[in-house]
């Protein structure tokens, strides 16, 4: 249809307005556009093609491009149009403003403002240059990402990596950055790797990790598991590790020689140091300061001229090192401060290393010194020193030790103190000591040793075991204001030795007593040290006055010491005793003891007249025992003394006056164990020294014979005796479990040969009188008698179980004598004269017995409290003896062991035994068929507290006797009972009884055969009743009060070192000092020990005997200082106190008063001593004795 003219005026200049419209917006937009895309500026050569559908430009010489402030520039390049990519090579260069980028070929996305630059990429400008095998540049931002041997230049760096991203940013002049793989950092003082590094360009921090590490110039190396590095004005001036931290530096240098001008080839050494953080802190890029935290450990090695001196190993809590032109000049270890110094014992002269430990501890490496602050301790070579503040140079060796350093407000003072192993320690208010010789000194110095305290205003050594004192002071009071002590100008210590003194005053309190021009201790530290002994004082009936114990001890090594020691007694004489003793531990010990006796004749007691009425004895003891290899050992005793007139004066009592014998005796054994077997020999000699006086009638020790033939000993001698000896073995071993009846059959053997000899005198009979018997010039007729024999014994025994619960043993005993002669006889009118005949004759004898025993259990339940049941048991025993009488016919055969011969005279039978006086001994002629039995009840309660359950003994009784088949008459032996109890475990109660089954002949005071029996009621008939012939009955308990000291609280008792030297001992009559410090020393207020005796005795029922006795000890703390004991024996029957003694004791600190009193009795005595407590001057005392306490004799 057609359009109408109005229409088309009125759409036309509408259209016309919109066309212009259109063509303004792209005329403005086309101009915007084109500023921002790729342009090419020129090329010597353009060619376009259709490559791929899309219009492509193919360009070469001289090709410009531009983007903007971007620049291109290359030799030839293809421009994709549709995708605003250029691809250029040959010569390839970018430039914007400063940024210059070089490379053999450049993608450009020219959309994404991307540079793709690939071989020899080259990315610089004013402030970094980087370059790697391809980078990738985003222009605006000035950012890019490198691959491929990257390297970065800036700040006076070198990072090479795998792999960098960075980015510029504004107003910097340099790029941030964050490199991945082998990561290299270099600047002209160190060089960082790691497997990542980061570094923030604003911050100006570096941080690495993956096993970071940095060395710089001086080949100190850091690690960990991060390192952050701070820089200012390209400058590092912090280093900060975290975790793991390490640092470790490679040293060199020489190793003296034991030849002195020669010198090892260089050694390499490596100090290193380690915490959980090290921070470091740099001056001018050089380390001023490092500072490790946590678990800080160092280990440095010291040079003097690149020669080695030795090395320090130390840790702390934290290590602060400052370091001077790269090098370590001082380190500080802070809280907990330790370590060990280990010097090169050529080089130094010092043997041993050196263990530290301080608060706080200061090195000055250049000044070679070190500061030890707070809670010192140095140990070196078993010598310890603690103090509040210790300096030591090195290079002097020299050491200072004060309580603390000048205006140290923040360690408490603590006195130095020097301790040597196995010696006392050694304080003072300050101390110098040299490391390399041990000499010093200390001013106003204390020491202790053997009980001993020491003080001097300066102690010094001189070498390691003599030190002097000036002005020293000597106590064994432990006060500061000692009780007593010996004050000295000048004292010399020899340790293990002596303490020497001169002049020396001994002060009461602080009041002087008395002095000497000299004085010398003892010093020995507990060992055996040589000295005089002090002598004790006294007055005795017997000896008169007395002076006894004088010596002096000499130990000349560790195997052997002797003892010199001299009495005196005015109404006695003098006596001389030496004691020698010796010893090799695990070889052999033994003794020699000589004592001489000078003393007054018998009857005379001036002692003016020793020199001419006395009498003289020496005697010698020795005594030997050696355990030698291969289970063999050797004894010796033995005894000679030139007479016994001493003892027959001062001896005790009778049987010691009358038995004064010489005695020796020497054995030799040797054990072969796996075969049981062993072999011994013997030599033994004995001499009565008392033989004269026992047979001279005149004399008061005259032994008069009482009929016809008695023998007196003059000695017996037995060499040799051998004994060989086969212990227990079965006949039919067996290592089975199962064992059969005949495996456990057993025997042993012995074998033994005895030679003796005797020397005797023998009475006669004289005008119906007995007298020794004399030679025909009156002296004594010797007789001797000689005998020997080999004598084997044998047993067999077979111990079976039968029905399980029952124990029989048989066993066979043998005995063989054999021997070289045997005593024969003939009728002499009416009497049967012995005469010896000599030849080799034999004896067999032995004895069988059977024994069976078993046990039987009851259990009575009873549920009382924590009682559950009684239990008994019950172990009855059975066994069957038999001895054969051997002078008769046994097994029909006559052994003709002993000879029947009728008295032609009387017609009466005499027994002859052959082998009596011999060594097989007398023939046994009595049989004896026996059989024992017994019962043993034990009543036992079942106790259970808690979970624990346990058994009591609550009663024992046991009884046993005997019957004699083959006794003619009273078979049946005494019945003998016991019973035992201990209740409540405090109270003990013991009864023995013994009753007899036969009667009593009133009239001839002798058992009669006829058994004691009671009439039963109503006609019964009656019962063995046996009678009471013996009874003892005891029991004893003990009271004591609670304790009435804190024994948690108290270190230690006081120790009563108080001595009694007592001769003479007897239940009642005496207390031993350990005894009474037993009692004394218990920490209760009293306690009190009482026991009770009664015994019965009615052998004959006319003659009954009853004792009662009570004994009682008790003691008393009156205080914690005063100490009394008490002990009392008493007849309870006759009300009659027997015996009493009393004893106090009173502690006087460093001294103690002690005294022991017996009123009455033949232990009458008293004994006072007041003496310092200290065994080094025990001498140091004041005593009174009396009475029994004052000895019977030298």
């Amino acid at each position: 249809m057609p359009i109408s003219q109005n229409i088309l005026n009125k759409i036309i200049p509408q259209f016309i307005g919109f066309i212009h419209v259109l063509f303004v917006l792209y005329s403005s937009g086309s101009n915007l556009m084109a500023k921002d895309r790729l342009k090419l500026k020129s090329a010597d050569f353009l060619e376009r093609k259709t490559i791929g559908n899309k219009p492509t430009k193919l360009i070469s010489g001289n090709v410009v491009f531009t983007k903007g402030a971007l620049t291109l520039k290359c030799n030839q390049g293809i421009h994709f149009e549709e995708d605003d990519l250029a691809i250029l090579y040959g010569n390839v260069s970018a430039f914007k403003e400063d940024l210059i980028i070089t490379c053999d070929t450049i993608k450009l996305f020219s959309e994404e403002d991307k540079i793709f630059s690939i071989g020899n990429s080259h990315v610089r400008n004013s402030s970094y240059d980087l370059k790697a095998d391809t980078i990738t540049i985003f222009t605006k931002i000035d950012s890019g990402i490198a691959h491929g041997g990257v390297e970065l230049i800036q700040k006076k760096q070198t990072i090479t990596a795998d792999r960098i991203e960075y980015q510029k940013l504004k107003e910097k002049d340099g790029i941030s950055y964050t490199s991945n793989g082998n990561v290299i950092i270099k600047d002209s003082l160190r060089i960082a790797t790691c497997g990542k590094a980061r570094y923030d360009r604003e911050k100006d921090i570096t941080e690495l990790s993956l096993n970071p590490k940095i060395k710089d110039n001086s080949n100190r190396v850091l690690t960990g598991e991060k390192i952050s590095l701070t820089y200012n004005n390209e400058q590092l001036t912090k280093l900060y590790i975290p975790s793991k931290a390490s640092a470790a530096t490679p040293i060199k240098g020489y190793k003296k020689t034991d030849n002195d001008s020669l010198y090892s080839d260089t050694l390499h050494f490596m100090d290193s140091m380690k915490g959980s953080e090290i921070i470091g802190f740099f001056d001018n890029g050089e380390i001023d300061s490092l500072r490790i935290h946590g678990m800080a450990q160092t280990l440095y090695h010291i040079f003097d001229d690149s020669v080695y001196q030795g090395k320090n190993d130390a840790s702390g809590d934290t290590i602060v090192m400052n370091f001077s032109n790269n090098e370590l000049e001082r380190l500080n270890i802070i809280d907990g401060a330790e370590g060990i110094y280990t010097p090169d014992s050529i080089a130094t002269d010092m043997k041993s290393p050196i263990s530290y430990s301080a608060d706080h501890i200061k090195y000055f490496l250049r000044d070679e010194e070190s500061d030890f602050h707070g809670n010192a301790n140095i140990e070196q070579d078993r010598t310890k020193l603690s103090s509040g503040f210790i300096k030591i140079d090195w290079q002097s060796n020299m050491l200072q030790a004060l309580p603390f350093f000048d205006h140290d407000t923040a360690h408490k003072p603590i006195p130095p103190v020097i301790k040597e192993e196995g010696r006392d320690p050694m304080t003072g208010d300050e101390m110098t000591y040299n490391l390399k010789t041990k000499k010093g000194k200390i001013k106003k110095g204390k020491t202790k040793a053997d009980e001993g305290h020491y003080t001097g205003s300066q102690i010094r050594n001189q070498s390691e075991n003599v030190f002097f004192i000036e002005n020293s002071t000597y106590t064994t009071c432990d006060l500061d204001t000692a009780h007593f002590h010996f004050e000295s100008k000048r004292m010399k210590i020899i340790q293990n030795d002596l303490v020497i003194a001169k002049p020396i005053i001994l002060h009461l309190g602080q009041i002087p007593i008395m002095g000497i021009p000299l004085g010398i201790f003892p010093h020995k530290g507990g060992q055996r040290h040589s000295g005089w002994i002090m002598p004790s004082y006294g007055d005795n009936k017997n000896r008169g006055q007395y002076i006894q114990g004088l010596g002096f001890y000499w130990a000349p090594s560790d195997y052997w010491d002797t003892k010199f020691t001299m009495g005196f007694g005015d109404k006695q004489g003098v006596t001389f005793r030496n004691n020698v003793l010796y010893r090799v531990r695990y070889k052999f010990s033994g003794s020699l003891n000589f004592f001489n006796r000078q003393y007054l004749s018998f009857g005379q007691n001036d002692i003016t007249k020793l020199g001419e009425q006395k009498s003289k004895s020496t005697t010698i003891k020795w005594t030997h025992k050696q355990e030698m290899r291969n289970h063999q050992s050797f004894n010796a005793n033995a005894t000679y003394s030139t007479s016994g007139d001493y003892n027959k004066k001062y001896g005790l009592s009778l049987s010691d006056r009358m038995n004064q014998k010489a005695v020796s005796n020497v054995s030799y054994s040797k054990r072969w164990p796996k075969s049981k077997n062993s072999f011994s020999t013997n030599y033994y000699s004995n001499t009565d020294l008392l033989i004269d006086e026992k047979t001279n009638p005149d004399s008061r020790f005259y032994v008069k014979p009482s009929r016809s033939g008695t023998q007196i000993n003059i000695s017996n001698r037995r060499f040799p005796k051998l004994s060989f000896r086969h212990g227990q073995s079965n006949f039919f071993p067996t290592e089975s479990e199962n064992k059969r009846w005949y495996n456990t059959i057993t025997w042993n053997y012995a074998l033994n040969y005895t030679n003796t000899e005797r020397d005797y005198y023998k009475s006669v009979e004289v005008d119906s009188s007995f007298y020794w018997e004399r030679n025909a010039d009156s002296t004594l007729k010797k007789q001797n008698e000689k005998n020997n024999g080999w004598v084997h014994t044998s047993s067999i025994n077979a111990p079976q179980k039968i029905f399980k619960y029952i124990s029989i043993n048989p066993s066979l005993n043998l005995k063989s004598a054999w021997v070289n002669k045997t005593q024969e006889g003939i009728w002499n009118g009416s009497s049967y004269d012995k005469t010896t005949k000599t030849g080799f004759a034999t004896r067999t004898t032995g004895s069988f017995s059977i024994n069976t025993n078993t046990q039987i259990y009851g259990l009575i339940g009873i549920p009382y409290g924590p009682l559950k049941a009684i239990r008994h048991v019950m172990s009855p025993s059975i066994g069957y003896s038999w001895t054969p009488n051997f002078s008769e016919t046994l097994f029909g055969k006559n052994l003709g062991y002993v000879l029947t011969e009728t008295d032609p005279i009387t017609s009466k039978n005499v027994f002859h035994d052959r082998f009596a006086g011999t060594m097989a001994g007398s023939t046994p002629t009595t049989e004896r068929k026996s059989m024992t039995f017994s019962v043993n009840n034990i009543f036992q309660a079942k106790i259970k507290k808690g979970e624990e359950e346990k058994k009591i003994d609550l009663i024992s009784w046991r009884m046993n006797s005997s019957y004699n088949f083959a006794a003619d008459s009273m078979q049946l032996a005494n019945l003998r009972s016991n019973i035992r109890s201990k209740l409540a475990g405090k109270l003990n109660l013991d009864l023995s009884m013994t009753h007899d089954f036969y009667n009593y002949n009133e009239n001839t005071k002798k058992r009669v055969n006829q058994l004691l029996k009671k009439t039963l009621p109503k006609s019964m008939g009656s019962i063995v009743y046996p009678r009471l012939t013996n009874m003892r009955f005891s029991t004893g308990f003990r009271l004591k009060s609670k304790q009435w000291i804190d024994s948690s609280k108290e270190k230690s008792s006081t120790e009563d070192t108080s001595y009694v030297d007592i001769d003479l001992a007897g239940p009642g009559l005496n207390e031993t000092k350990e005894k009474i410090k037993n009692n004394l020393n218990n920490k209760k207020l009293w306690n009190t020990n009482i026991s009770l005796s009664y015994t019965y005795s009615a052998l004959n029922p006319l003659n009954k005997s009853k004792n009662f006795w009570a004994n009682t000890n008790s003691s008393f703390n009156l205080t914690n200082k005063w100490k009394v004991s008490y002990r009392a024996r008493f007849d309870l029957l006759k009300r009659d106190l027997v015996s009493h003694s009393f004893s106090i004791y009173r502690d006087l600190h460093c001294w103690e008063l002690s005294m022991n009193w017996t009123p009455n009795g033949i232990g009458q005595g008293i004994n006072f001593k007041l003496n310092v407590k200290s065994p080094t001057l025990r001498d140091l005392k004041i005593e009174k004795r009396g009475g029994i306490y004052s000895g019977a004799g030298f």
